[in-house]
């Protein structure tokens, strides 16, 4: 820590903008390394490679790569917690909650942030956080459109029925980014029948 001139008091390294284009590429570059050779190779230098910088600027726009990693997340899942919103404000909601789910954007990015949640508590935190925050959403908007259905009403649970296609569509995901694809398409046509039912 540096110690300003003639006072006891520190201060600390000021960070680049955080709406810098730099900034964003660093991200994007986390992104990337991610995709293409797993989270166990992100580095600085790693990240400053992919994005053509020079790894001084990751500790220039970020503390630490721990700090550079959990703004790439909450960057990602807030992009996706936008599309969610926006289906829930669909007129169907389901059936947009369905398809922001069957159509997973970046399943491999997914899956190396869900596998990095198990060894980070920062991600792990945001990664609870992130799915409470969609059930909260689901429950808001669905318990109307549930209680309205006579064939739902009772039976079927706003909560469950947002983590059951959450769950399919993010099973499906993963399996589509390694390469399994049996009984997808059956799968897939199965839900759309159960929400068909329950939003006509």
């Amino acid at each position: 820590l540096a110690r300003a001139s003639g006072a006891d008091m520190t201060t600390t390294r000021r960070l680049g903008a955080e709406k810098s284009a730099t900034r964003a590429a660093l991200m994007d570059a986390v992104e990337a390394v991610m995709r293409e050779d797993g989270y166990g190779a992100l580095t600085a230098r790693s990240v400053a490679q992919r994005g053509g910088l020079k790894h001084q600027l990751v500790y220039y726009y970020f503390h630490t790569l721990d700090d550079l990693l959990v703004a790439t997340y909450e960057r990602h899942i807030g992009r996706y917690l936008e599309r969610i919103e926006q289906a829930f404000r669909s007129p169907r909601p389901l059936h947009a909650f369905w398809q922001v789910h069957a159509n997973p954007v970046d399943a491999v990015l997914n899956m190396e942030f869900l596998s990095l949640a198990n060894h980070s508590e920062a991600i792990r935190t945001r990664t609870i956080a992130f799915g409470e925050d969609v059930r909260r959403l689901g429950l808001g908007r669905l318990e109307h459109l549930l209680a309205g259905n006579s064939a739902a009403a009772g039976a079927v649970n706003p909560f469950a029925a947002t983590m059951a296609i959450s769950a399919v569509g993010s099973i499906l995901g993963l399996e589509t980014a390694i390469g399994i694809s049996g009984g997808h398409a059956e799968t897939r046509a199965l839900i759309d029948w159960c929400i068909d039912q329950l939003e006509p």
